[in-house]
């Protein structure tokens, strides 16, 4: 597959990726691992446009296929918020410390918890073509305050409904099962093997074993199907 960079600076975010393409034969990267960029404008109204921008952007600079999330946290009670905005919710420079707070006030005489964590996914290539989509989300309860050490962002702050815990105190193996981007990412994935499997299975061999030439379009030019290694065209 070769080099796929993730759109991310954020090393917990980083990690979780890793985890989850630990079985795949890809290399991937981040953002620190390049020559700094101005971020793009993440002005969308939807989780999906955000993560369309990030990924055209970052794989068209980079010239490398990019893959790029948008995710957040929407509170029932607050209609949806923080929503697209949920890691600028105290701030553009806000710390997860600073949007915890600030969310825990503005649920403070809030009896109804219902909340929910959504993760939209887009994959560029290096021309800066939308290649995959994907979306998960992971239901559950906002706490009244935050409960164990691990995870990022929100995790302190929200009952799983399916872990029966907080995701502050599952492990990254707990957290993958059931996580937002988690469920996005095996969506990716079962995509990506199932074109594998047609591309290999749709080829017959010859009796020495040998697979037979590539189909030919109508102008007589060979039609070949785009690859993660494949060479920017622009």
């Amino acid at each position: 597959m070769g080099t796929l960079v993730i759109a991310t600076s954020n090393l917990g975010k980083l990690d979780e990726f890793k985890e989850m393409f630990k079985e795949l034969p890809v290399e991937l990267k981040c953002l620190a691992d390049y020559p700094p960029l101005p971020p793009p404008n993440e002005n969308g109204r939807t989780f999906a446009a955000n993560a369309k921008t990030k990924a055209i952007y970052y794989a068209k600079n980079l010239k490398e296929f990019c893959l790029a999330d948008d995710s957040g946290l929407e509170v029932k009670a607050l209609d949806g918020a923080p929503g697209v905005r949920s890691a600028r919710f105290a701030g553009d420079q806000a710390t997860d410390k600073e949007n915890n707070d600030l969310l825990l006030q503005q649920m403070k005489f809030q009896i109804t918890r219902t909340c929910r964590f959504r993760c939209a996914l887009a994959v560029a290539n290096p021309t800066g073509r939308i290649v995959a989509e994907t979306d998960g989300s992971c239901e559950g309860m906002l706490l009244h305050e935050p409960l164990g050490d691990n995870g990022f962002g929100y995790d302190p702050l929200f009952w799983s409904t399916e872990l029966h815990k907080g995701l502050g105190e599952a492990t990254a193996e707990e957290k993958n099962k059931i996580s937002h981007r988690g469920k996005a990412v095996r969506k990716l994935i079962a995509t990506w093997k199932k074109t594998a499997q047609n591309r290999n299975g749709g080829k017959r061999q010859d009796k020495q074993g040998r697979k037979p030439p590539q189909e030919q379009q109508g102008n007589g030019k060979t039609k070949a199907e785009p690859q993660m290694n494949e060479t920017p065209s622009d």
